[in-house]
Order: C-alpha cells, then structure tokens, then sequence
C-alpha cells in the first residue's frame, strides 16, 4: 500500500468497515419505513410499528460509521497518491456530510407517529420530505453513490486491494439497493446492502493483511538493526 499505518488505524478501519454497513442491513430489515407508502399510510406504519421504528432509529448511531468507511476503502484503493481514486472517495464521502441530514427522517417519524393529530404530523413529514433542499440533497445523494461506488470499486480493481467479486459488490450495491428500494422490494434493496457488507467486509481483511504486512516489515527492521 501507499503509506505505513499503525494498528490504532487498522482496527478503526476495521471496525467502521464491519459494524457500518452490518447496522445499515439490520437497520433495513427492522424498519417499518416505506419510502413508496404515501406520507400518511407511512405514519400510520410506524405508529403501528412503534418498537421496530425504536430499533431502527437506534441503529441510526452505529449506521455513522459506514460513513468514515468509505475513506478506509480509499486508502485501500491508493487515494493518496492515485487522482481517480482520489475523485471517487470525494464522490462517495462528501454527499455523506449532507446526507447525515436524512438520517433526521426516522426521528421526525418516531415522534410524527406519537401526535394525536396524525394530519398534521403527517403534513409536517410531508413538507420537510419534499422540501427542495432536502430532495435536492437526496437526489445529489444518490447519484455521486452511482458513480462515486462504481469508479471507487474501478481504483480497487487497478491496485487488486480486494478480489474481483468484492469489487463488483462495491461496484453495484447502490444500483440494486436503489433500484429494490423504488420497486418496494425489501428482499431486493436488502440485497444491495448485503453487497455493501460483502464488499467493506474484503476490505476490512485487506486493511487488516496490511497491517500485518506492516508489523512484520518494522520487525525485521528492528532486528536487522545493529545494536
């Protein structure tokens, strides 16, 4: 790899890769939000769903860490000193910054679903989902996903960081997670963050080869060294 790193680096790595993109499938499988539902059927979802909602806005804190993955993976395919990793990293990365903003969503349902006046909660979920800022933001969201996670699984493949197959699981998992989660498909967006646990899971092995490879190098040194 491009630089020496230390086991404080790997093992963070390691866990934002791993227990990131686990809590982003779990999170999915137990929330009872359906983006296709229209604003007040999907208030009256989760209002009747109360202690499923509670677990995925829980889940919602370990989900943070999927976010400083993505710059673990960057290292991994050579951000540093490659200009087209470096891009892609950029792509997927600072879309996150605005997009923690939509995580807000699971809380405004939570608390939405508990008013006595489901009308009016249901409009003010409405009104902020269909803000222009905020589609604005979701729309930008989603498209540096596409491309960012397609051109970052490319610079992966160019310095075999991972196997194929993790790459083409970095590669696709927005497309199939965006494409099942517009059909209402659960099993099929389940799917697409399945990849994404695949795919950071080679990562985290990488990161963790490194590591190794590093510690071994600096043991050789210190013992190659004259005394």
């Amino acid at each position: 790899m491009n630089t020496s790193v230390g086991k404080h680096y790997i093992w963070s790595g390691v866990a934002c890769l791993l227990i990131g993109p686990v809590a982003v499938l779990v999170q999915w499988l137990v929330t009872p939000v359906d983006a296709t539902l229209p604003t007040a059927d999907l208030v009256a979802a989760v209002a009747a769903h109360r202690t499923a909602m509670g677990w995925a806005l829980a889940l919602d804190v370990p989900i943070l860490l999927v976010f400083p993955a993505v710059l673990y993976v960057g290292h991994l395919a050579r951000a540093g000193t490659s200009l087209f990793a470096g891009i892609a990293v950029a792509l997927c990365f600072l879309p996150m910054l605005g997009g923690i903003l939509l995580l807000g969503v699971d809380a405004l349902l939570f608390e939405a679903a508990a008013q006595a006046d489901r009308g009016a909660s249901a409009g003010l979920v409405d009104a902020f989902v269909n803000d222009p800022f905020v589609g604005g933001l979701t729309r930008v969201y989603l498209l540096t996903h596409v491309v960012g996670f397609i051109m970052l699984a490319i610079a992966l493949r160019r310095v075999r960081a991972v196997p194929l197959w993790a790459c083409v699981a970095i590669a696709l998992w927005p497309i199939v997670e965006m494409a099942g989660y517009a059909a209402g498909g659960k099993a099929a967006a389940a799917i697409g963050y399945a990849a994404l646990v695949v795919g950071y899971g080679a990562c985290a092995m990488a990161l963790v080869r490194e590591g190794r490879a590093t510690s071994d190098t600096e043991h050789a040194k210190a013992v190659l060294a004259p005394s």
